[in-house]
């Protein structure tokens, strides 16, 4: 038997669901809302969650509605035997529905979907698809009824429109050698290429990394900054919300910011990265963004003709900021005698002497750092951890110039990644575990560091302090005469002879014997 059912329309273009947020319904009981439940319920509240407004499209598109049940904690019976109706009758002359769920039946304009067991799902997929010569803008309603045995009922409605707006940016020219403490202008521009003026708010979002400091001065934009205590600056977000009646973009329409952003170049920038989106929000969304609100007027949008710079192919693009500034990062290493017998802990820092911070992009290392063990010495271990807050970052295998692999002990060739970045006057420690064989001679390693992966020209001014040696203690030949062999290291030798031993077992039991008064006995 085929489960797949038309209720209504045939082979014509598809939905495309545009975003909006869940409409909740509650039982039919005008006295019982979520919000206020009363003292002792005897059954389930239903609530019904679905899109609010769906704009049809050329594609199909799968449309989900769901539900649940909840009691306030007064233990009521399990609700049972859920049905939902999806009426879809409202649609005729501008969509079709249809479904491939084996719990759905269809009649005409109207599916009936039951589950009979309460661990099936409490959500529905089906499909929309726009009727034939249906005009961009004409509109019906799809309407929700569930109920349910111990429950009270629940209805929600949905609004179906023909057509579908599509928003994209337009491209923003990078800015290069941009002086310390010097302003720039972030304009932008959008385009609809879809076939239905924007119904909905307008949201924009700039997101920056490395050190542009938006001036706050339109009331509808709210500006944020990181959370790095030690560089505030170094991250910044604005995120601005154009209402529907003055702001809609007609369909083929270009729309530009009324003025444009202005940013400050901030002392630490040495190339910062800003990405910008442009998204329609859901009905009663809540756009978040930042805990500063601007000041000024509003930012508005107004029409525009021409190209301008171009435009993207979607709703995203980035921008950026290379300034005048350099940023000197040195590699330092000390090394100290490990956890177990015959292993050496080796800390390697990849420090930032500025004057500006170095951050990297999508993830990608703004710098490495390239550490040769001396042969003879292979790495057991690494300090790295998974967590966010380690203070270590990860080291991985060398395996060529330009792959790495996963770490692996017994290598000698490792690559240190500075995983987000590095402020001015801070560093990134990395921590290796090695152990030197009985035939190590005391040759040195290095550690070297390098722009990382993600290609951002450091400039640095000092290329001396790039790389720097370390080694490790080593086994002497041959045991001194009479005793225990010697154990050298950098800047330490302990030797100690059978005589030695006595006196420290002497020490230890004068220790023991030292009473609590401090005396001696």
């Amino acid at each position: 038997m085929d489960s797949k059912r038309t209720v209504f329309g045939a082979t014509l273009a598809a939905l495309v669901l545009a975003l909006a947020p869940s409409a909740i319904a509650v039982g039919d009981d005008p006295s019982v809302t979520p919000s206020t439940p009363s003292p002792l319920p005897t059954r389930a509240y239903a609530t019904i969650s679905a899109d609010e407004e769906i704009n049809v499209g050329s594609g199909a598109q799968s449309v989900t509605v769901g539900w649940m049940f909840w009691d306030g904690g007064a233990q009521v019976p399990v609700p049972t035997d859920d049905s939902l109706v999806i009426d879809a009758r409202d649609l005729s002359g501008i969509a079709s529905v249809t479904v491939d769920d084996p719990r759905c039946t269809a009649d005409a304009r109207v599916l009936t979907c039951v589950n009979e067991d309460a661990a099936q799902s409490r959500s529905v997929a089906f499909t929309l698809r726009a009727d034939a010569g249906a005009a961009p803008g004409a509109g019906g309603t799809v309407t929700y009824t569930l109920t349910a045995d111990h429950a009270t009922g629940a209805t929600a409605k949905a609004k179906v429109v023909v057509g579908t707006p599509n928003l994209v940016v337009g491209r923003v020219p990078d800015v290069t050698h941009a002086r310390i403490g010097s302003r720039i202008d972030v304009p932008l521009r959008l385009r609809n290429t879809g076939d239905l003026a924007t119904d909905r708010r307008i949201m924009l979002r700039w997101e920056s990394v490395g050190g542009l400091l938006f001036d706050r001065k339109f009331s509808n934009c709210a500006y944020g900054e990181g959370d790095d205590p030690r560089e505030p600056g170094g991250q910044a977000s604005v995120t601005c919300v154009f209402p529907i009646s003055s702001d809609s973009v007609p369909a083929g329409g270009t729309v530009e910011l009324s003025s444009p952003l202005t940013a400050t170049v901030g002392k630490r920038t040495l190339t910062a990265v800003t990405d910008y989106s442009v998204r329609l929000l859901k009905p009663r969304e809540q756009p978040g963004g930042g805990s500063h609100q601007g000041t000024g007027p509003a930012l508005t949008l107004v029409r525009a003709s021409g190209a301008g710079g171009g435009f993207e192919n979607d709703a995203e693009g980035r921008f950026t900021v290379a300034a005048d500034n350099s940023a000197d990062l040195a590699a330092d290493a000390t090394t100290k005698p490990g956890r177990r017998a015959g292993e050496w802990t080796l800390d390697i820092n990849a420090v930032n002497r500025g004057p500006a911070s170095a951050y990297g992009v999508d993830d990608k290392s703004v710098a490495v750092i390239d550490v040769v063990l001396p042969k003879g010495v292979v790495a057991t271990g690494t300090a790295h951890m998974e967590e966010e807050d380690s203070p270590y970052g990860p080291c991985r295998r060398w395996v060529s110039g330009t792959t790495t692999a996963p770490f692996e002990a017994g290598h000698r060739h490792y690559v240190c990644t500075v995983p987000f970045g590095v402020a001015a006057g801070e560093s990134q420690l990395f921590e290796l575990w090695v152990k030197p064989a009985r035939t190590y001679d005391g040759a040195k390693g290095t550690a070297t560091v390098r722009p990382g992966p993600a290609g951002i020209p450091l400039h640095d001014p000092d290329a001396s302090n790039d790389s720097t040696t370390f080694a490790f203690g080593t086994p002497t030949a041959a045991a001194p005469s009479g005793g225990t062999p010697a154990v050298t290291g950098v800047g330490r030798t302990l030797i100690v002879t059978a005589a030695g031993a006595a006196v420290l077992g002497a020490v230890v039991l004068v220790v023991r014997r030292r009473g609590r008064n401090g005396r001696t006995h």
